[in-house]
């Protein structure tokens, strides 16, 4: 990754200033994390020692209980919750319940998205294979009670922990402090963005993705709209 690459990509994942008040807005937050690769302990780590008040590690089993000292050695007060991963979208619906935001370390495809629509949740996806770390934020849309929860799940393809998870998961971690924090400067205000790290030295990408799940019965704002 050239200098110019750095610089650009090091000024969009600066964290605005925190101050009392974010840090009170963090200490009240839950962050639901998914996964029990190295990638969603990274995550956890750093939202831990951020400040955040509620961690629900969601699939972690064994792995995830074994952060715990980890975290609460970072955030002595962090609220930590085990949950099982859900295998249906009621589950998920659950599973999100009084959340904040979710971040999920793997790029499955199941009733999890729909399910942070319904609640109005914000979702940071993330994965890193050998040679990329991967991370899609979907910024907050809805509550909407109309995304469709049936949706066939097709397991992720599992990826090596490595430098790829550690990068991955920082800057996933980073994106869900912004979200958290209510950063809403126009650069970062898109519904969703994409970035793309190459760990060969390649140039790094950002870009916005035109992610506009409105429903046709309300808009995505929860509300039921009139045609009369």
């Amino acid at each position: 990754m050239n200098p110019a690459t750095v610089t650009r990509f090091a000024r969009q994942l600066a964290l605005p200033e925190v101050g009392p008040a974010g840090q009170e807005r963090l200490g009240a937050a839950r962050a639901a994390i998914v996964g029990a690769a190295l990638a969603a302990e990274i995550v956890a780590r750093y939202l831990a020692a951020a400040g955040v008040g509620a961690l629900r590690l969601i699939g972690g089993d064994t792995a995830a209980r074994d952060w715990e000292a980890a975290l609460r050695g970072s955030n002595p007060d962090v609220a930590v919750e085990h949950v099982a991963r859900p295998t249906d979208g009621p589950g998920w619906m659950e599973g999100l319940d009084g959340a904040a935001i979710v971040v999920r370390a793997d790029f499955g495809d199941d009733a999890m998205l729909p399910a942070a629509i319904r609640r109005g949740v914000p979702a940071v996806i993330l994965r890193g294979t050998e040679a990329v770390a991967d991370v899609v934020s979907f910024r907050k849309h809805g509550p909407c009670p109309h995304a469709p929860l049936d949706v066939a799940a097709v397991a992720a393809v599992p990826f090596p922990d490595g430098a790829a998870s550690v990068v991955a998961g920082t800057l996933a971690a980073s994106e869900a402090l912004h979200v958290l924090l209510g950063d809403a400067a126009p650069a970062r205000a898109s519904r969703a963005w994409h970035l793309r790290v190459p760990l060969d030295g390649g140039d790094a990408m950002a870009q916005e993705i035109p992610w506009a799940p409105e429903c046709f019965a309300c808009g995505g704002s929860g509300t039921e709209m009139s045609f009369a």
